[in-house]
């Protein structure tokens, strides 16, 4: 069995290369279907025929899943290939899946093609002798497909037990203290480690469990997709919910944990008020001595179940809120508090942890050590305020803005800058305490109504930051973008250099990185550029966010002073056809992303176009926005033609 990479590489590549890198893109919905793109599409397919094989590849991509990709087989003739291959990763008979990829070789180069298991729309001609070709390669594929699928769904069961036996042997099921194999599953839904998860939950009795195919579909189900599993899946396997054990008991018959676990991700249509709940872990010993690990009937509802509210899947009961007020202390254990030497590099710290791709960093900032209510609302606060910065629904950027210090207290403000609403002020302010340790976060992390000294001064600070920030709020967001005083004409930027600076910013609004994308644009007047640069930033980050495949470079054009750059953004039925201005400035090439032109057609993009223009106008000398303009027009036509 072939598992082939993606990697750059010198030479022309192998067809499974090109097969499993175009299935990848495929189900990242990545794929550039334009003809002379990542398929052999050709370029007198129409608009209909393009609209359907979107749809197709969009089923596709939902079959593809997220499991890992493993080429079978391949089979050659001169110009033309075929290639089967396996999603491989799972255990599930009615979830494996085999796709096959049909190639067509241009020069040295391999292209898909657009459809799966045909060459259709490749434009490789119908001669006789052709024609025979194409349908030997497509019969084989399909007959291929469909033989090799069965053979691995039925192999499925023994796949599993192989996979089980190489992290965990039966052996280690009659050893282990039934609370350790509590623990174990824990961690291996932590860390999404699907063999060790079927393991404890009983994958390796001589007698598979009653329940099996349900507690196989929903655990491969969960490793699978941790990132948009649905509760209470999510609680065990989604990479952000902070776990800890908070009660435990055991006996010879088995073992019970209780684990705590702080999602950041809201209650449901209130992101605001994160999640403390509980959930409620069994081990119980099988007809062959084996442990096994018994979550809630909730882990195993049917879909239908789910949806209609079905089994609370969550601990419940009159001491759920006093097992809830042991989370902090447990959590302490687990991660220790990281004091700083001062004020300042506890902010530093702060900022990194903010930024983190885990809640752990900042809570070792956090001081757990107070009331058990305090240290519990502080862990809901900070996992609100990490939570707002990485909600995959709505991108934030973290903008610093004041900062307040006395001997024992100390506060930061920032800017939670959101695309989605780019002209709100969003301020948060964070509190930090000295202690014999060091400086770190407020226990509660924020003060109470009996707060006093400086506590109460630093409070009085934060309460005032939102009126002192109102109107500078957006130059502090603009401190990574360049002040151009006045373009100076004649210094035109290279096409090469500008092209690679439109692809950083494509790449930037993509994965909405908001910081990296200011990083590369300038501005021009203190008193209308912020607003105008915030609210653009905004538009061109959830679009981007919302295409279903990646922004292409069209053309590039050279003026006197500017150089313009023509982009094809699939942001909606009709594609987005933006033209960005890139200058030179004392900083280096940059976008001046605040005059934005549109090369689409129509009155409201006409009228778009006119005030961006009529703004620039007002902020440089006449001829440098005419030649801008005439950049412009030219290259809108162009793109016409």
């Amino acid at each position: 069995m072939l598992a082939w990479p993606v990697i750059a590489l010198a030479g022309p590549r192998e067809p499974a290369q090109v097969a499993v890198e175009f299935l990848d893109k495929v189900r990242a919905g990545k794929l550039n279907l334009e003809p002379g793109g990542d398929t052999a599409l050709t370029a007198n397919t129409d608009a209909t025929k393009r609209r359907e094989i979107t749809r197709r590849l969009e089923r596709n991509a939902y079959d593809l899943g997220r499991g890992p990709l493993e080429v079978s087989r391949t089979k050659l003739d001169d110009n033309l290939a075929a290639v089967l291959v396996r999603k491989a990763g799972g255990f599930d008979p009615n979830r494996l899946r085999v796709f096959a990829v049909a190639l067509v070789k241009h020069g040295e180069t391999w292209l898909p093609a657009p459809v799966l298991a045909s060459f259709e729309n490749t434009g490789i001609g119908y001669a006789p002798g052709l024609r025979q070709r194409l349908d030997a390669l497509q019969r084989w594929m399909l007959e291929e497909q469909a033989s090799e699928l069965g053979a691995i769904q039925q192999q499925a069961t023994e796949r599993m037990r192989q996979a089980i036996g190489r992290v965990l042997t039966p052996e280690d099921l009659r050893q282990l203290e039934p609370e350790a194999v509590a623990r174990r599953f824990l961690d291996a839904c932590a860390k999404q480690q699907l063999p060790a998860m079927l393991g404890l939950l009983g994958g390796l009795q001589a007698v598979l469990p009653e329940d099996w195919n349900t507690r196989l579909q929903a655990a491969e189900g969960a490793a699978a997709d941790p990132l948009s599993v649905k509760c209470p899946w999510r609680l065990l396997v989604a990479p952000e919910v902070l776990r800890s054990v908070v009660k435990h008991t055991a006996d010879d018959d088995g073992a019970a944990i209780v684990v705590g676990c702080l999602d950041p991700s809201g209650e449901p249509g209130n992101l605001a008020r994160p999640r403390l709940e509980l959930v409620d872990l069994g081990v119980s010993k099988s007809s062959d001595g084996l442990w096994r690990v018994e979550p809630p009937p909730g882990f195993f509802l049917t879909e239908a179940q789910a949806s209609g509210g079905g089994v609370n899947p969550t601990a419940d009961g009159a001491d759920a809120a006093s097992v809830l007020r042991l989370y902090p202390a447990a959590l302490r254990q687990s991660i220790p508090l990281q004091p700083r030497a001062s004020p300042q590099e506890a902010q530093q710290a702060l900022e990194q942890a903010l930024r983190a791709p885990t809640l752990e960093p900042l809570m070792a900032m956090l001081d757990l050590e107070g009331g058990k209510k305090s240290a519990r609302l502080g862990c809901l606060r900070a996992a609100a305020g990490w939570g707002a910065l990485h909600d995959p629904a709505c991108v934030r950027h973290l903008q610093a803005l004041g900062f307040f210090a006395s001997d024992t207290v100390a506060a930061a403000s920032y800017q939670y800058f959101s695309v989605r609403e780019p002209d709100r002020l969003e301020v948060h302010v964070f509190f930090f305490e000295k202690t014999d340790a060091g400086w770190h976060l407020l226990c509660g992390l924020e003060p109470d109504a009996q707060a006093d000294g400086n506590l109460l001064a630093a409070k009085i600070w934060a309460e005032g930051e939102p009126k002192r920030r109102s109107e500078s709020w957006r130059a502090s967001c603009l401190s990574a973008s360049s002040h151009l005083a006045a373009p100076a004409p004649g210094q035109a930027p290279p096409e090469a250099e500008s092209r690679a600076l439109v692809g950083c910013w494509l790449a930037a609004i993509r994965a909405g990185n908001v910081g990296e994308a200011l990083a590369l644009t300038a501005w021009l007047d203190g008193e209308t550029s912020p607003a105008r640069l915030l609210r653009n930033v905004g538009y061109e980050v959830s679009g981007a966010r919302k295409a279903k495949s990646a922004a292409t470079i069209l053309a590039v054009a050279r003026g006197s002073t500017w150089t313009t750059v023509a982009v094809r953004a699939n942001t909606d039925a009709m594609p987005g056809l933006p033209i960005y201005p890139v200058i030179n400035t004392p900083s280096g090439l940059k976008i001046l992303i605040e005059v934005d032109w549109f090369a689409n057609s129509g009155r409201s993009r006409e009228f778009l176009n006119s005030a961006a223009i009529s703004h620039l106008r007002n902020q440089v000398a006449a001829p440098i926005a005419d030649e801008l303009h005439d950049l412009f027009t030219q290259q809108a036509a162009a793109i016409a033609r």
